[in-house]
């Protein structure tokens, strides 16, 4: 079922339908049929039909609902939707006002309905990369000494670094503490956490301004994983092929660091994504454990 909502004077909700039933080549006598349901008109009409929109749901199938915007828990139809879905499914690079939004999401991983974000699907190769770098014994006894953490990113949405700091926060057992933000060219934000060992852990995220950014806006470019502990095997450089590592190494002690190249997946179609996210069932309990850390860091935000 497709809702479009118009910009045109509210005259009531238009409805098509359609029916659609694959050839499977393999079994040419079965047939898995399926319809089309789309309406149109303002959302304040949309919002009158929320009734029969939930009643043409079928009980006996999971309900997935694609919310192709920002959240908006203020909006009658978003939240009848909510309330009968079995997942919610967003895509944070699209969003607005990135932090505002990203802090309504990160207020619903609560509820019990679970929730996607295809942007969070963007950074599994960093995230493969980076548990891998740890893998060997003797730098996997020493990821206790990370306490120094930079993230690039293209600047415009920093849905991605924060989200990715989240995991590493998450799987570490930081706690942040505070946060800051210095406008500018870069547009750095600091965040400090607290190890469960008291260390002090400095965080790092800047946006990088970019002539060529892909389709997804924030994807991130480079990262660091670093310890004041010169002695620590923990040093790790993540960065992409936009632009190399040459931002990372630039502040010196390279040669200590493992230094990687995420292979890019050239933005990762967001209909693929869905795919495959239409594919699982349940709740991501790293998504949401990371994202209980963003909300913790965008509390802090709202409060400075």
């Amino acid at each position: 079922m497709t809702l479009c909502p118009t910009a045109e004077d509210d005259q009531g909700v238009q409805a098509q339908l359609s029916a659609y039933c694959p050839i499977q080549k393999t079994q040419h006598n079965t047939l898995i049929c399926c319809e089309y349901i789309t309406l149109r008109g303002t959302s304040d009409a949309l919002e009158r039909i929320t009734g029969v929109i939930t009643e043409l749901m079928l009980p006996t199938l999971p309900k997935y609902v694609w919310w192709k915007a920002s959240p908006e828990m203020e909006y009658g139809l978003f939240q009848r939707l909510l309330s009968h879905a079995d997942m919610i499914i967003v895509d944070s690079s699209i969003f607005n006002n990135p932090e505002q939004d990203l802090f309504q999401l990160a207020q619903l991983v609560n509820k019990p309905e679970a929730i996607a974000d295809l942007n969070w699907s963007r950074l599994a190769p960093w995230q493969e990369l980076t548990a891998e770098a740890f893998d060997p014994p003797e730098r996997r006894s020493a990821v206790g000494e990370i306490d120094q953490i930079s993230i690039d990113y293209e600047k415009g949405n920093h849905a991605q670094a924060l989200m990715y700091l989240g995991w590493v926060a998450s799987r570490l057992q930081w706690t942040p503490i505070s946060y800051s933000y210095e406008p500018g060219v870069y547009e750095i934000h600091k965040i400090q956490f607290c190890a469960p060992n008291q260390r002090a852990i400095e965080a790092e995220l800047a946006g990088l301004p970019l002539a060529d950014t892909g389709q997804v806006l924030g994807d991130l470019i480079s990262l660091k994983l670093g310890s004041t502990n010169t002695q620590a095997h923990c040093g790790t450089v993540l960065c992409s092929g936009t632009v190399g590592c040459m931002r990372m190494e630039a502040g010196g002690g390279a040669q200590n660091y493992r230094v990687q190249q995420v292979t890019a997946l050239d933005d990762q179609n967001t209909e693929q994504l869905l795919g495959r996210q239409l594919q699982r069932w349940g709740r991501d309990a790293l998504y949401d454990e990371s994202m209980a850390i963003v909300l913790a860091i965008l509390q802090l935000s709202q409060a400075g």
